[in-house]
C-alpha cells in the first residue's frame, strides 16, 4: 500500500495500447518525435525534434532548429521491449539539473494483454530530490497537461487501427500535434481576438473541433457529451465571459480525444461499413466515410488555427 509521503512524491499513470509490446515500446522511444508535444520543451527556441537515445546513459534532448539541443533526461534503464527508465533532469523552475542525484525517475513498463493489446504503466518517482519546491514539479507533470495527457498522445500514435480508418485516425492525431503548436506563446488576451468580424476567435475554433469530435464519438456509439453546444456549427457569437475557461475547454478536448481514439482503434469491418443518416454530404454514406469526412472538418479548422494566429502577428506553425 502507498503511504502518504508515497504519494506526495510519486505521479502515477496507465493506458492501455490496442498494439503489442513491441511496437508500444518502439513508438514510445524510437518514436519518441512523432507524438511528444512541441509545447513540452524547456529550451529558449521552438522545438523540431524530440529524441530519446536508446542506450543506458543515452540522453533525453529536444532539437531546436539551429542544432542546440537541450536536454532534459538521461536513460538510465534500457530493457526493450518491457521496460524503461529516465532520469527526469527538470528543476522546479523548468531547467537542466545535471546533478543525477537531484533528478527523480521516470519508469514505464510496457506488459502485454489478450487481444493484441499492450499495458503501458508510468511511474514518475523520487520527486523529493528536486528539493524543498519539489511540489512544483509534481503539480506539472500530475495536472492536465502531465503524464496523463501525454499518454493519451502516445496512445493515439501507437494504436493499430483499421486500414479504412488509419489514414483518418493520422490525420486527426497530426492535427493535435499542429493546434498545440498553434498556442504556444499565445498571449491570453489574444485566446478571443477575432482579426475580422468574420473570422472566429482562435479558442473559439479549438472548441469547435472539439465539439464535432464528439458528434463522431457519438456516432461511434459512446454517449459522451463535451457540453460544448456554444461552439456549434451556426451559433451566434457570444461575449467571452459567457464561454467556458480556457482549461475546460482543454480538458472536454482531452476527455472526447481518449474516448475516440480507444473507439477508432475498436473498430471492425461491420462498424464501417454502417449506413449513418443525419446532416452530412450526399457523398457521406457509412462510417467509415463520416470518419473520413470529419478528418477533413478537423483539418480545416487547423487551417483558420494557423490563419488567425499570423494574423494576430505570431509566427507560423508549420514549415
Amino acid at each position: 500500500m502507498a503511504t502518504g509521503t508515497d504519494q506526495a512524491t510519486t505521479v502515477r499513470r496507465t493506458i492501455t495500447v490496442k498494439a503489442s509490446v513491441e511496437r508500444a515500446f518502439d513508438v514510445f522511444t524510437a518514436g519518441f518525435d512523432t507524438w511528444w508535444p512541441r509545447g513540452h520543451h524547456i529550451g529558449k527556441k521552438p522545438l523540431q525534434k524530440a529524441v530519446i537515445e536508446p542506450r543506458i546513459g543515452g540522453r533525453c534532448f529536444g532539437r531546436e532548429a539551429d542544432g542546440t539541443e537541450c536536454q532534459w533526461g538521461t536513460v538510465v534503464a534500457w530493457e526493450a521491449p518491457r521496460r524503461l527508465v529516465i532520469a527526469w533532469q527538470i528543476d522546479p523552475d523548468w531547467q537542466f539539473e545535471p546533478d543525477l542525484s537531484r533528478a527523480s525517475e521516470v519508469e514505464v513498463l510496457f506488459t502485454p494483454e489478450a487481444g493484441g493489446m499492450t499495458h503501458v504503466a508510468l511511474e514518475h518517482r523520487h520527486l523529493e530530490r528536486h528539493g524543498s519546491e519539489f511540489e512544483k514539479v509534481r503539480t506539472g507533470v500530475a495536472g492536465p497537461g502531465g503524464w496523463g495527457g501525454l499518454l493519451q498522445v502516445f496512445a493515439r500514435t501507437a494504436n493499430v487501427y483499421h486500414p479504412a480508418v488509419n489514414t483518418a485516425a493520422f490525420i486527426l492525431a497530426s492535427n493535435d500535434a499542429v493546434a498545440d503548436r498553434a498556442f504556444q506563446g499565445l498571449k491570453p488576451e489574444d485566446l478571443w481576438k477575432r482579426p475580422t468580424p468574420q473570422t472566429n476567435a482562435m479558442l473559439w475554433v479549438f472548441a469547435h473541433m472539439a465539439a464535432v469530435r464528439g458528434r463522431l464519438l457519438n456516432a461511434l456509439g459512446d454517449d459522451y457529451d463535451p457540453r460544448l453546444e456554444a461552439f456549434g456549427r451556426g451559433a451566434s457569437v457570444q461575449d467571452p465571459s459567457a464561454y467556458p475557461t480556457r482549461e475546460a475547454i482543454q480538458q472536454a478536448s482531452r476527455d472526447v480525444n481518449l474516448r475516440l481514439f480507444d473507439r477508432l482503434a475498436a473498430l471492425t469491418d461491420a462498424d464501417i461499413a454502417r449506413p449513418v443518416q443525419g446532416p452530412l454530404p450526399p457523398a457521406v454514406r457509412t462510417l467509415g466515410d463520416q470518419i473520413a469526412f470529419i478528418a477533413l472538418h478537423d483539418s480545416y479548422h487547423v487551417g483558420q488555427l494557423g490563419y488567425v494566429r499570423k494574423a494576430l502577428g505570431y509566427p507560423g506553425v508549420v514549415g
